[in-house]
């Protein structure tokens, strides 16, 4: 046995393979404001409240108020700082980024009641309306293996 095959004396490939190629990397933004200001809107422009071939793009300047916008850009931003630092990570990547900017800036996405400052108009942010929802009966839950009740009450103080 050659020294460079000495078990005694080299890593465990297995070891070196279980570990991430970003393990230990810090992200190149501090947060997904920092990311979506810094990197996503200057690198990918849309005529925002424009109409495109494509519908028109909607964007609101208080997207951090938009919970669904803020669950989609963060795991946009999550995906890029991985994929950034992987040989071929952009190509995984892009496709994700473009269905989901889709959806996102989509005439019925979070920003669908929303519209930039136009001139003299200065922007319009609305929140759509949450969906109602009714309590499950009871036992419903159980083929879960435990089972979670709430009340009416509790449903509703739910923000």
């Amino acid at each position: 046995m050659s020294a460079n095959h000495n078990p005694d004396t080299m890593t465990s490939s297995t070891e070196d393979a279980a570990q991430p190629a970003t393990a230990g990397l810090k992200p190149q933004y501090p947060n997904v404001e920092a990311w979506v200001r810094d990197y996503l809107l200057p690198s990918f422009p849309r005529p925002a409240g424009e109409l495109g071939a494509t519908g028109r793009w909607r964007w609101c300047e208080q997207w951090w108020r938009h919970d669904e916008a803020v669950t989609i850009l963060t795991a946009l931003w999550y995906g890029w700082e991985h994929s950034a630092v992987q040989t071929l990570g952009m190509l995984d990547w892009l496709p994700r980024l473009y269905h989901l900017l889709a959806i996102l800036a989509s005439d019925d996405g979070p920003f669908r009641l929303c519209s930039p400052t136009a001139g003299d108009l200065s922007a319009r942010h609305e929140m759509p309306a949450v969906a109602d929802v009714v309590a499950a009966p009871a036992g419903w839950w159980q083929w879960w293996g435990t089972e979670v009740t709430s009340t009416d009450s509790e449903l509703a103080s739910h923000p």
